[in-house]
């Protein structure tokens, strides 16, 4: 709805290595940017947040390559880890908590960022490993009350067209 709340599931998969951490930003098309607001985000495999800060708005202008105009978070959403390091596989990273305030109706989708200054990557001990582009849409529906406020409307608009009819006649 427009002015409502929702929650995403972030899971990461990677092999060859064991990492330290991750790295990573959201970004949104121009024009929508303040619309969505990342309001809390709860770490489950990589625990210390390496950037904190509530509410994290999409207000920084990416620079480069196919980010070139979208809006990143303002902080890194990624965490580091306390060794041991964190084995190959496929991990439930974090819940990001976002708040719509404002949004028309439509559908939106957020993208991970993939070049400098903001690449999203996975540390092993010596380097970042970048993280392919990943995508998420969400889309923003009338609340269910609209719905029926615009059904008793249509009806009665209907109502009102039968009896000037019947009327005539």
């Amino acid at each position: 709805m427009p002015n409502d709340t929702f929650t995403v599931d972030v899971t990461l998969t990677f092999a060859g290595y064991s990492s330290y951490g991750l790295q990573y930003w959201l970004e949104t098309t121009p024009g929508t940017q303040s619309f969505f607001h990342i309001t809390a985000e709860t770490y489950l495999t990589f625990t210390d947040p390496t950037q904190p800060g509530w509410p994290n708005n999409f207000d920084f202008v990416m620079p480069n390559g196919v980010d070139t105009g979208m809006f990143g978070t303002h902080n890194d959403l990624g965490a580091t880890t306390a060794p041991p390091l964190v084995p190959p596989g496929t991990y439930l990273i974090s819940y990001i908590s976002f708040s719509i305030t404002g949004a028309a109706l439509g559908t939106y989708t957020f993208y991970s960022t993939t070049t400098n200054p903001r690449p999203s990557n996975v540390g092993d001990k010596f380097e970042g490993n970048n993280l392919p582009r990943a995508s998420f849409t969400i889309t923003v529906v009338p609340e269910p009350t609209t719905f029926a406020l615009l059904a008793l409307a249509g009806a009665g608009l209907g109502m009102i067209a039968y009896r000037r009819c019947a009327a005539s006649r």
